[in-house]
């Protein structure tokens, strides 16, 4: 190595993506592009640019782009065009259910509240915010945080409000295959996990659908809908052998709330 220069790591971009980590973040690159260029093939590799540029706004771009988000269960994940898929951590996950549950998105200031109440920093917001984007690159839109159109409402958990809005229900439940973010103990993602839970049980028990309800009833999320238990009874009977299992699996006795 001579000192000279031989190129430029350019990382501006908007001032909201500057963390604490930005720093570390240059001299890691630094190293990596010395590296690289004391051997053959480092300097092959980065010999047709003179310099080492991130993108535009400082954020990495996906080799695909996003084309969805699976937010239901334990193991959410964003699936790229390519169709693989790319693991979430639980918060990252958190904060895409929040973007995708408001059109007109977020401030790091409420983010941070909804994420971690008072003690929540708008700084630390920015910092995972940066993270996502840099995984992410332009499903997620900055000033206020937001999902990018194309990418707005298209969930997993966004799939089965779209379909109970157009009025599939069997095709609704068939989707709601887990509860929302079901390890996630944020109050707000807590109220759209029980929100989503609602409008299925609701919809299921307003189909009149008796084959619809034995699927509800059948779920871990329906087995617990004392309403979808009686409209299933009046549909069938309370003398009805499904009926009388499903009562029996709560565990409700003749003298309980289902005692007839």
């Amino acid at each position: 190595m001579t000192g000279a220069l031989l190129g430029v790591l350019d990382v501006s971009g908007p001032l909201d993506t500057i963390s604490a980590d930005t720093l570390r973040m240059v001299r890691c690159a630094v190293r990596v592009a010395e590296s690289l260029l004391g051997t053959s093939d480092g300097v092959a590799s980065l010999g047709a640019s003179s310099s080492v540029r991130a993108s535009r706004q400082g954020v990495r771009r996906p080799a695909a782009g996003v084309s969805s988000l699976e937010l239901l269960g334990d193991k959410p994940a964003a699936v790229l065009a390519d169709g693989s898929r790319v693991p979430l951590t639980l918060r990252r996950a958190e904060i895409l259910a929040l973007l995708d549950s408001r059109s007109q998105g977020w401030s790091a200031e409420e983010l941070a509240y909804e994420l971690h109440g008072d003690s929540g920093t708008p700084q630390a917001i920015r910092t995972e915010m940066f993270r996502v984007r840099s995984m992410l690159g332009d499903a997620v839109e900055s000033n206020p945080y937001r999902l990018a159109p194309g990418l707005a409402g298209c969930s997993d958990s966004g799939l089965v409000l779209r379909l109970l809005r157009e009025g599939l229900v069997a095709d609704a439940l068939e989707a709601y295959t887990a509860p929302l973010l079901s390890r996630s103990g944020v109050l707000t993602v807590q109220l759209l996990r029980d929100q989503l839970d609602l409008a299925v049980g609701a919809a299921v028990r307003a189909s009149g659908d008796a084959g619809l309800l034995v699927r509800w009833l059948s779920t871990d999320k329906g087995a617990g809908d004392p309403r979808a238990m009686e409209a299933f009874g009046q549909l069938v009977g309370h003398g009805d052998a499904r009926y009388l299992a499903f009562r029996a699996s709560l565990g409700s006795g003749t003298d309980g709330p289902w005692g007839r």
